[in-house]
């Protein structure tokens, strides 16, 4: 039988507070590990825009993305309004990388 509190389900009861927290902290360092591939990725992108003196912010492709994670979210708990806020920072922080690139390369001011 499963326990029940406050009307969600603890699957099966069977799982103390203890062991959800460390899935968390397992879930959390794939998280950190996937976002750090991403600023990576971001980075060599930002060298291919100033290379190509494309400006950082393509708003085009930044809804592109914001479109892609809201479809992905289909079969998870979280609210289209939270996905967007947590695709927003990581574009913000994708930005960041990419200015801070652009101004390494032509040493001086991004292309914005």
């Amino acid at each position: 039988m499963n326990a029940q509190i406050h009307g969600f389900f603890v699957f099966g009861g069977k799982m103390k507070l203890e062991d959800w927290r460390k899935e968390i902290d397992s879930i959390d360092e794939e998280l950190v590990r996937l976002v750090n591939r991403r600023a990576k990725i971001a980075r060599e992108i930002g060298v291919l825009k100033a290379a190509a003196g494309l400006p950082v912010i393509d708003e085009t492709r930044e809804d592109e993305i914001l479109r892609n994670a809201v479809a992905a979210r289909s079969k998870g708990i979280l609210k289209r309004e939270a996905i967007i806020r947590i695709f927003r920072a990581v574009i913000r922080e994708s930005r960041n990388i990419q200015t801070e690139t652009q101004a390494k390369i032509t040493g001086g001011e991004p292309i914005l």
